[in-house]
């Protein structure tokens, strides 16, 4: 199984001899332990021995679960503190038992916040996923093209409105002043190009003060202004909040005349139209996708699911998070967006995702709602 995490956990190292053996047969001998990653998840071995040294320990797993000689896997336990240990399997010695060479044993630096619930078959599942078809990212210069076919359009509609238009993508030939645009994302307005106070002051803090955070000659934008003929110019950040609720610059526009002094409100017009642009190409990005998608474990803060729907299977790695409704049986559907932390894949191709709950509907009581539903499951298993 290919497992993929997005966050590490911070873990403490054991290198003594003398701390490993106390951890061993103190805490994990004739203790059940769960195998990482396994296809299907919920497999576990029991620790039989440990060698004096504390190098090798002796296992006994169910008939269902099989090891081969020369396997790494990773064992691990819930002790208020999430247990590691890093294993190879260096002999089988028939009757489901198995002798493990322990490579490495670790501990997490802090408690675990809620510990996890195998979730029984059906109980639990999750439907309604709405993520992007593409993740949006601008460091490398690269947008979706539906991100280029809407500017074209909004652009093309747009001539004929002052005696310059552009609506573009960022590259790395822009001019200096572009560039800090989409560095601070911030507004450059230059009132009046011939009047030295539209470049040291700005109408409020969102915009650039041009002498102050442009590194041009301000004389000589003037005279290039002039030779043009161009009396005002505008040029606004397209701003697109991402995934993880985070604002990116995924272009500009840039808007000149060579006949009216742009204002605060025409920038705040040409920002209404930024925003209307953004909620079509979010709109075009999101796709939905129906089904039941069973929860395998939860807890207060998090959930693992399976995931086997063939677009899913293909966007889902591309993502640091998605929103969803879960369903607890037998109750009305909670919306949630969960932060990706991990992915495994087994050999049919379907995912294991583990989630970290971000966020709740912003209808009242849900995460109240959500907490309520895990601690009665919690009981319902403990009985």
């Amino acid at each position: 199984m290919e497992t993929i995490e997005r966050t590490r956990r911070s873990l403490d190292v054991f290198s003594d001899k003398d701390k490993k053996l106390h951890v061993l047969t103190k805490f994990l001998l004739n203790q059940e332990l769960n195998i990482k990653d396994t296809e299907g998840g919920g497999d576990v071995c029991y620790l039989k021995k440990v060698a004096g040294d504390g190098t090798k320990i002796l296992v006994g797993t169910r008939p269902t679960t099989t090891l081969y000689v020369g396997q790494k896997l990773v064992l691990y336990k819930i002790l208020g503190r999430y247990l590691h240990l890093d294993c190879t399997v260096e002999q089988d010695k028939g009757d489901n038992q198995y002798v493990l060479v322990l490579d490495k044993i670790a501990i997490a630096k802090k408690d675990r916040e809620s510990s996890r619930l195998s979730v029984p078959p059906g109980s639990v599942w999750i439907t309604n996923i709405i993520s992007s078809k593409a993740k949006i990212e601008t460091d490398m210069f690269i947008v979706p093209t539906a991100v280029k076919v809407s500017f074209e359009d909004y652009e093309n509609r747009l001539h004929g409105k002052c005696d310059f238009i552009k609506i573009s993508t960022f590259s790395s030939d822009d001019p200096e002043k572009i560039r800090r645009v989409k560095s601070t994302k911030k507004i450059l307005l230059i009132e009046d190009t011939q009047k030295e106070e539209s470049y040291e002051t700005a109408p409020t803090e969102d915009f650039l003060v041009y002498s102050e955070e442009i590194d041009s000659d301000v004389q000589q934008q003037m005279n290039q202004f002039r030779n043009q003929k161009v009396i005002s110019e505008l040029i606004l950040p397209v701003l697109y909040l991402n995934d993880d609720d985070e604002s990116i610059p995924i272009g500009y526009i840039q808007m000149q005349s060579k006949t009216e002094n742009f204002d605060l409100v025409k920038a705040m017009e040409t920002k209404t139209l930024a925003f209307e642009m953004v909620d079509r190409i979010r709109h075009s990005n999101l796709v939905k996708v129906d089904g039941k998608y069973p929860v395998l474990d939860i807890s207060e803060g998090g959930i693992k699911v399976k995931i086997d729907h063939p677009d899913l299977l293909q966007s889902i790695p591309k993502l640091s998070g998605f929103h969803f409704d879960i369903f607890f049986r037998m109750q009305s559907p909670l919306t949630a967006f969960g932060m990706i932390k991990s992915i495994q894949k087994d050999q049919e191709g379907f995912l294991t995702v583990g989630l970290s709950l971000a966020g709740h509907s912003s209808r009242q009581g849900e995460k109240k709602r959500f907490l309520e539903n895990v601690e009665i499951l919690r009981k319902q298993i403990g009985k």
